[in-house]
């Protein structure tokens, strides 16, 4: 009777936290390199199988949000908010039809309606989900017959296709887009005049050895994704290949680190409004640690895995 009354909160305790554990939100970040060649152009099929697996209720993606201004003046100024502009002369923005396409599922949609949302999504700054209705409009349902090489269409839209998305969530962070741009040149720079580029070299060609028999057994999605080589990125990305201190690379490298900040700020409030219980984060694999980091700090309520989790 003894042993009962010890045992009896020790369980109550332990379905406590069983609950706990299952109620929280949970983020699974997956890392891609963006763009990759027509050699390992289906290097992203494992990472769809596991992000399908995951069965994710929403997908935040490296674009900028519709209502983050700097963000977008500084990195879509060139063609995106121009095109949306051209078409606000134009384009009937039935907001009636609208609510009631984003109350659909995709499956019931048709050409018109793919074409209808990414004409909608132009005209009110959302590249992201421009992307995604881009790609429905142009390849259907079944999606592209050839890899696009592309993470926005491989694994973003094929991955929202096959969860029955209508809309995905952008979360780039891009306020100092154009300090880091001049940073970078002047790091760059400086490590030339001191000789310390050629560590970067060394770096980025050993980090390019490693990467060559995992591309040839169809396994580069997934060594992309081992947090050996994602700190290997940050090497570039941060400036830290440097032995001696240089104020331009860690300056930029500051400023990497705040953009990884930045991202994570917009993926935990946007879980938190639209409360997603289990979300996939597709970003550029020199991001996943930062952001994994700077989430588990700002969010400790929300569960951070990384593919090397599962």
């Amino acid at each position: 009777m003894k042993n009962l009354s010890i045992l009896l909160p020790l369980l109550f305790l332990n379905f406590n936290l069983d609950g706990y554990q299952n109620d929280r939100q949970e983020v699974l970040i997956i890392g891609t390199m963006h763009d990759v060649p027509k050699i390992v152009k289906h290097s992203y099929k494992p990472l769809l199988r596991i992000a399908r697996r995951y069965g994710p209720d929403a997908i935040y993606v490296e674009r900028q949000r519709p209502d983050d201004s700097l963000s977008l003046a500084n990195y879509e100024s060139k063609w995106f908010l121009p095109l949306g502009d051209s078409l606000r002369r134009t384009f009937k923005q039935d907001c009636d039809r609208f609510d009631q396409l984003m109350a659909s599922s995709i499956q019931t949609m048709s050409h018109d309606d793919f074409g209808f949302l990414r004409n909608y999504f132009a005209v009110n700054r959302d590249k992201a989900n421009w992307s995604y209705y881009q790609y429905l409009a142009k390849y259907g349902l079944n999606g592209s017959r050839k890899p696009t090489r592309n993470e926005n269409g491989d694994l973003t839209a094929r991955l929202a296709i096959a969860m029955d998305m209508n809309r995905v969530f952008a979360m780039d962070h891009q306020h100092e887009a154009k300090l880091y741009t001049k940073l970078w040149r002047e790091c760059i720079i400086a490590s030339r005049k001191d000789g310390q580029v050629k560590r970067l070299t060394r770096h980025n060609k050993r980090s390019y050895n490693r990467a060559i028999l995992p591309a040839i057994f169809g396994r580069l999605g997934k060594h992309t994704n081992r947090s050996k080589t994602i700190r290997s990125y940050e090497v570039s990305n941060r400036f830290t290949f440097r032995e001696t201190p240089c104020e331009p690379c860690d300056a930029a490298g500051a400023v990497w680190d705040r953009r990884n900040a930045g991202m994570a700020k917009n993926i935990g409030e946007q879980m938190q409004e639209f409360s997603h219980k289990k979300a996939v984060v597709i970003v550029g694999a020199g991001h996943v640690l930062g952001i994994k980091a700077a989430l588990e700090a700002q969010f400790p309520e929300i569960r951070v895995r990384i593919l090397e989790d599962l």
